[in-house]
């Protein structure tokens, strides 16, 4: 197939626009949004939401691997809420809803957590109104 000088230089200049933005895609530090799901025996009763850095959970292939935040989440030292449920019996599952710059993923956190907390699920991390 031959192509013309003028379609040749749309594929040039389509080429250099693709190669820049992903250069500049890939210069964005990338979040996770993820819930840790706290179940004791048959009742799941807690919840909680959260933004961290992409790269500490990422797998071989380059996804977000939820069994690695599960990990990094059971080795927790310091004291939280999700250390004393843990420390209480309760299993915790890892769930990765979204990734994304920090803008988005926080906001995507916020928007989760109103809309876990209208449908009566027991946030942890809910924000009080003042």
């Amino acid at each position: 197939m031959t192509y013309s000088q003028s379609e040749l230089i749309i594929i040039i200049t389509l080429n250099l626009y693709i190669e820049r933005v992903t250069k500049t895609m890939a210069r964005t530090k990338q979040y996770v949004v993820y819930t840790r799901e706290f179940a004791k025996g048959n009742v799941k009763s807690k919840i909680g939401v959260f933004v961290d850095e992409a790269k500490k959970f990422v797998d071989a292939s380059g996804n977000v691997n939820g069994l690695k935040i599960k990990h990094a989440t059971k080795k927790m030292t310091r004291t939280t809420p999700t250390k004393s449920l843990l420390d209480k019996g309760y299993s915790v599952f890892c769930r990765v809803v979204a990734t994304n710059t920090l803008d988005k993923a926080l906001q995507t956190k916020d928007e989760l957590i109103d809309l876990l907390s209208s449908s009566g699920r027991t946030v942890i991390n809910n924000r009080v109104a003042a």
